[in-house]
């Protein structure tokens, strides 16, 4: 089984994601300042996981974070519509230091594998739904502060397969559409 640490996992999608790795028997540590997420989230499985309260953004954070990990599943990002308007620069700030901070914590300590969770969000318009992987990603109009989360998944998703291509093993990229659930938005 492998040592992985998840970024962003006391949120909705990664506390369970967490859950999961860990019935599949893996060492799991996670990284989060519950700023969006919940550590209640976890609670079932806080004997079995190690927690770090820390913010993405510091790079000394993520890269202790990162010590002794086998792979970096990277989920933490500031989502929710309210804040692509009322902070589109903290939505950025997070998404790009983030991606910067995972990557730089990969490349120092020889963790080759990536998974980096990206959205829906980064076709805006599709051609066609179901939407195809390969559909273009877009942002219409830089200008408007909606499209701050959807150009940060686009940022990271190309940092992610640029550096991916010559310093990881393996990256795996994945778009969540219409994500639902028990815990929803709490």
């Amino acid at each position: 089984m492998s040592s992985i640490l998840v970024t962003g996992g006391s949120g909705f999608i990664g506390s369970a994601l967490v859950k999961a790795l860990v019935r599949d028997g893996h060492k799991v540590r996670v990284l989060d300042d519950n700023s969006r997420g919940a550590a209640r989230r976890l609670t079932e499985v806080a004997a079995d996981i190690e927690f770090i309260g820390g913010d993405i953004r510091d790079a000394a954070a993520v890269a202790r974070a990162a010590e002794g990990m086998d792979e970096i599943h990277h989920l933490a990002f500031v989502n929710g519509t309210e804040f692509f308007y009322s902070a589109p620069e903290l939505v950025l700030d997070v998404g790009v230091k983030g991606m910067i901070n995972v990557i730089d914590a990969c490349r120092a300590r020889g963790i080759g594998k990536l998974i980096l969770a990206s959205s829906s969000e980064v076709y805006q318009s599709p051609p066609q739904v179901p939407t195809d992987e390969h559909a273009p990603l877009s942002v219409p109009d830089p200008t408007n502060p909606r499209y701050s989360y959807g150009g940060g998944k686009i940022i990271s998703e190309l940092m992610a397969i640029n550096f991916g291509r010559k310093f990881f093993d393996r990256v795996l990229i994945f778009r969540p559409h219409n994500v639902y659930g028990p815990d929803m938005g709490w």
